[in-house]
């Protein structure tokens, strides 16, 4: 039992992270377990900004980023991207710490049309429950893992919005950052109040 909740615990620490990075509007483009340090205590520290922007909505990004294994769809159809390709490198790497191994095209029905590269482009292969594909992950994280691989980038799950995901209820780290949210929300409504 202890794996799961090592993971459920690495998970919530990247996913608070990130959240920190996209609330500064910065996007780290090149999220996989190399730049993923844990220190002797547990603690998560995201590294490597070589690949960081400041991004807007209006700019266009470079296709030239993240590691292959944990590159986005619409980073790979050249497509335009901010925050949503984070989380699914986050996905990927998810996957991986159960799986042991990277994951790997969605269906005809997902591809968009608008894109540089034709989904016949790449080879035909029929897609998998994510049961079958990640056996070893609990039902609620099957959920969250599937919002976080979510082909399309609008409706792929936002780091801030993973937090308060199910998965991580019975997370300690979770109580204490919920308590924390609850108890700074409530000075600032006590402050203004006043």
């Amino acid at each position: 039992m202890w794996f799961y909740d090592y993971v459920n615990d690495m998970m919530f620490q990247l996913l608070q992270g990130l959240d920190f990075l996209h609330s500064h509007r910065v996007v780290h483009r090149d999220l996989k377990p190399q730049n993923i340090l844990v220190t002797g205590s547990g603690q998560i520290k995201l590294a490597d900004f070589g690949l960081a922007r400041i991004y807007s909505f209006q700019m266009a990004l470079t296709s030239v980023v993240v590691t292959l294994w944990y590159r986005a769809p619409e980073v790979l159809l050249q497509s335009s991207y901010a925050t949503p390709v984070d989380l699914w490198s986050v996905g990927c790497i998810f996957a991986e710490m159960f799986r042991r191994s990277v994951i790997g095209v969605p269906g005809e029905g997902d591809w968009p049309d608008d894109v540089a590269l034709p989904r016949s482009a790449f080879s035909l292969r029929s897609s998998q429950p994510i049961g079958d594909f990640v056996p070893d992950i609990e039902e609620l994280g099957k959920d969250l893992l599937l919002q976080f691989l979510t082909f399309n980038p609008t409706k792929r799950i936002s780091a801030y919005s993973s937090l308060s995901h199910p998965y991580f209820q019975d997370l300690e780290r979770y109580t204490q950052s919920m308590d924390s949210q609850i108890s700074s929300s409530q000075t600032t409504t006590d402050e203004n109040a006043a």
